[in-house]
């Protein structure tokens, strides 16, 4: 533990002093390096990888400061520095789509960074100016406080109904870029509702159903709505919405009395997700530009079977842990144990589903290729960094203690038969779709451009009215020096941007 209150602000301090923390830690610094090995190879022949490196360092940088924040504001500089560097990811490409997709992002990012700012403000107000974890522990919530906490960090994790960036973002940026995204970044907002919102408190008692709700919502429309859609990284976003929803769950039951029983759970499916849902997005760069042979498809089956919770796998020891929680624990308000039970099942249905139509939109993509790849270093490289992130993925289940007791309760004829029958009958009910076109609902309701998109940009004019190819009046202020600087730089605005950033935060350094 670094105490850095005598140098900054009250409770300033940097340490992994928790489990909670200490795994976060490992699993996002794991899959930042898988991706950035990814990277290595996989941006080598494109435009602006300086440019690609700068923010996915900084990326990098605020999400494990935000991870290893034993306070709120050291949490809230890695977690802003994080979120706004993430816009250069998505904007990398320099395609018009991307660039919609980055200006939604960074509309909302902000908007984010407002609302758990004015949450920060409200808890720090409460707690006489101590901003360190312990001492907000001892603080009683309020209602505003815990929706601006809730509506801030819950832009970031995107369950629904504030999952709209996801689809967007994921598509533009880069194939590492997005397996970062989903797999690191919106866990971020994950571990800042549990850490901002402490368990047991008597009034979170009363959202715990409410986020319960919220989160099976999410978890039921993000397969509805990857249906529509043909694209691979665009089903794999709807699939994080999916998945985050039944993370949701684990952190509404985290704020109840037996927050102790479901930490370990929740633990478990933050990082199996990150592990499974990085190696999807890898291999799904790896389709769009090769068409691989056919024993690579075991890349994408893998992480997929583990996700739909196949016997035997991560995902079921995580999907049983969490049916046994709802069982025992006990539910405030007007939940209903059974029902809850009986919508996992339907749910791992549903997820199924969605992983088949995921598979039949790569099979589609790879036949789109004219020939075989031809095999060399780089694709080797691109591929073993796949293969790491499926052994982490393997390994983490079987040798972590927590998961592995419930991976002993899955070992029973019962258990076995419970995880099956959602596999099967989803393979019955996508091959009688596939089979027959007539289910299949009018073309005009596929691959629909987002109404989010039109909204974004309304939003945009309201703040920037005037047009920007409109003579400007130069004075002597900062914004007009920026835009100096953007006119004559040869690079576009995001190079300039990042280093005229670091040069200010080294300057108020050294000032400081």
């Amino acid at each position: 533990m670094i105490d850095l209150s005598t140098w900054l602000w009250p409770g300033a301090g940097l340490g992994l002093v928790t489990e909670l923390q200490q795994l976060w830690w490992n699993f996002s610094l794991s899959l930042w390096l898988i991706a950035a090995a990814f990277s290595v190879s996989f941006m080598a022949n494109t435009a602006h990888k300086a440019r690609y490196w700068l923010f996915f360092s900084l990326s990098f940088a605020g999400n494990l400061l935000l991870i290893a924040a034993l306070d709120a504001v050291s949490f809230y500089i890695g977690f802003s520095l994080m979120s706004l560097s993430a816009y250069g990811l998505v904007v990398h490409s320099g395609h018009k789509t991307a660039r919609r997709a980055g200006r939604l992002y960074l509309q909302l990012a902000i908007v984010g960074e407002f609302l758990l700012l004015a949450g920060l403000i409200l808890r720090a107000s409460a707690a006489d100016g101590q901003y360190d974890w312990q001492s907000w522990q001892q603080i009683p919530l309020d209602h505003l406080t815990i929706l601006l906490i809730i509506s801030g960090l819950g832009l970031k994790a995107g369950f629904w109904p504030l999952h709209i960036w996801l689809p967007q973002a994921h598509p533009a940026a880069p194939a590492p870029a997005s397996a970062v995204l989903s797999g690191a970044m919106i866990k971020a907002g994950v571990l800042g509702l549990v850490v901002f919102l402490p368990a047991g408190d008597p009034l979170l008692q009363y959202w715990v159903p409410y986020m319960i709700t919220i989160g099976f919502c999410s978890a039921f429309f993000g397969v509805a709505a990857s249906l529509l859609y043909q694209q691979p990284k665009i089903i794999l976003a709807y699939s994080s919405v999916s998945q985050v929803g039944y993370i949701l769950v684990l952190v509404a039951l985290c704020w109840t009395d037996s927050a102790a029983l479901v930490i370990p759970v929740l633990m478990a499916y933050a990082s199996h997700h990150a592990f499974a849902k990085g190696a999807l997005f890898l291999y799904a760069g790896l389709n769009a530009r090769h068409k691989l042979p056919a024993a690579w498809q075991l890349l994408f089956w893998l992480p997929a079977l583990a996700l739909m919770a196949l016997p035997f796998s991560g995902g079921a020891a995580i999907k049983t842990g969490l049916k046994n929680l709802l069982g025992t624990v006990p539910l405030p308000g007007w939940l209903n144990a059974d029902l809850l039970v009986m919508l996992l099942s339907v749910g791992a249905v549903a997820t199924a589903i969605l992983f088949f139509h995921l598979a039949a939109a790569l099979r589609q993509q790879w036949r789109s290729h004219q020939q075989h790849t031809a095999a060399d270093w780089q694709l080797y490289w691109q591929g073993g960094c796949i293969f790491i992130a499926l052994l982490v993925l393997v390994w983490l289940p079987w040798h972590w203690q927590p998961l592995a007791l419930l991976t002993e309760k899955t070992l029973n004829l019962k258990a076995l038969y419970a995880l099956c029958w959602p596999l099967l009958l989803a393979l019955l009910v996508f091959t009688a779709v596939r089979w027959q076109s007539r289910w299949q609902l009018s073309s005009r309701y596929y691959d629909r451009p987002s109404i989010v998109i039109l909204w974004s940009l309304k939003l945009k004019r309201m703040y920037q009215p005037q047009r920007q190819w409109q003579a400007v009046r130069y004075r002597f202020n900062w914004r007009n020096v920026e835009r100096l600087v953007y006119r004559f730089s040869p690079g576009g605005v995001m190079g300039p941007s990042a280093l005229l950033l670091l040069m200010l935060l080294l300057l108020a350094n050294l000032l400081w």
